[in-house]
């Protein structure tokens, strides 16, 4: 999803990728809870070029790529991946 304008003033993430938490794996995505359960997915800052290189190859590519470049998720100014 774009958003507009980079997350912070020089970073190059102007996107938003909705996903699973993949860097920690399904304790952190299911959530027991009373009486139910809670599923938690992750809003991730990413480049223009992250959202393009799934719709050619898969989200899965782009984790994987992501996991390769040991991304720090919650850098502004980390370089794009693809």
């Amino acid at each position: 999803m774009p958003i507009g304008q980079p997350w912070v003033p020089g970073s190059t993430c102007d996107h938003l990728l909705i996903s699973l938490p993949y860097l920690h794996g399904p304790d952190l995505e299911h959530c027991p809870l009373p009486g139910g359960h809670a599923r938690i997915l992750w809003t991730l800052p990413v480049t223009a070029a992250e959202i393009e290189f799934p719709r050619r190859h898969g989200h899965e590519a782009l984790e994987e790529l992501f996991d390769e470049a040991e991304i720090n998720p919650i850098d502004p100014f980390r370089a794009s991946v693809v």
